[in-house]
């Protein structure tokens, strides 16, 4: 398979209800889900919530998306049909000014499930697609797609691989251990990518992917994530960041990062993950 022919599909869920690796649905019996997708549905809704997140959609998860250097991949939005009709069109209308989006509204169901009839509505065979996650609150770096396809070319005879990009800026924007922090984490959720010929990227817990595949890092750039109280991952105290590995990231860094990696980022994308704020507390610090 040559690198320009190799299939590139990210998936991101805004505001989708329906399983996945969200732990409101582990371990559930279908007869409860009726309840569960009602209670979800006034978290996902609420306007605090959706407000925040239709802003780091726009601001940083799509802005990564239209400015990647290499351009020739999808990226599969779903999000619930029931979505109030206003946030509706709002999305509709951020999704409708990036190419490679394509924007599904679904009824409750497993994510991989409605990727299952994206390829098959697309004709895509799943064995000549890279798939790849980001959620709608984190963005990867401009040469993410490129770097991708190139790892993905060089693992090509191999059936199932996966590839993760460790190195990533974790900004807590609310709460009491606020701030940017430094993380090495193989195969977190952003940018995280596999190929196989039967499963997607949502049927493996993301961490225990390079326990079933073949699998490759690549430390060389950063992601973005943001975190706030509204995630499915409980906010973090100081003793979580530091069990976690987690330390302040280094201001000078940061900016340079910023410069090579993610020079698109809008003012408004870089408040909302925090960074002015970061690099002008740290500075005072060490000044």
């Amino acid at each position: 398979m040559k690198a320009q022919d190799i299939q590139i599909v990210g998936v991101c869920r805004f505001a989708m209800l329906g399983r996945g690796d969200w732990k409101a649905y582990r371990g559930k019996a279908e007869h409860e889900l009726t309840a569960i997708y009602e209670e979800k549905a006034k978290e996902l809704f609420a306007r605090k919530r959706i407000e925040r997140r239709l802003a780091t959609f726009e601001h940083l998860t799509l802005g990564s998306m239209r400015n990647q250097t290499d351009p020739n991949f999808r990226f599969l939005v779903v999000s619930s049909d029931r979505m109030p009709a206003t946030y509706r069109k709002r999305l509709e209308m951020l999704c409708a000014d990036v190419q490679q989006v394509i924007l599904r509204f679904v009824p409750p169901m497993h994510v991989s499930d409605t990727m299952h009839q994206f390829f098959t509505e697309f004709e895509m065979n799943m064995a000549d697609i890279v798939q790849f996650r980001l959620d709608d609150d984190d963005c990867v770096a401009k040469d993410y797609i490129r770097r991708l396809r190139r790892h993905a070319a060089g693992m090509w005879r191999n059936a199932n691989f996966a590839v993760s990009f460790p190195s990533i800026y974790y900004c807590v924007t609310d709460g009491p251990t606020g701030g940017v922090y430094d993380w090495y984490s193989p195969f977190f959720s952003a940018g995280t990518a596999i190929r196989h010929n039967t499963k997607t990227v949502f049927d493996f817990g993301h961490y225990k992917i390079p326990q079933h595949l073949v699998a490759a890092t690549d430390p060389h750039f950063p992601c973005v994530v943001t975190h706030a109280g509204d995630n499915d991952t409980p906010r973090h105290e100081a003793a979580i960041l530091r069990k976690r590995g987690m330390s302040k990231a280094d201001p000078s860094r940061v900016l340079r990062d910023l410069g090579r990696h993610f020079d698109f980022l809008s003012d408004k994308g870089r408040k909302l993950a925090t960074l002015p704020k970061h690099i002008r507390e740290r500075a005072r610090e060490d000044a």
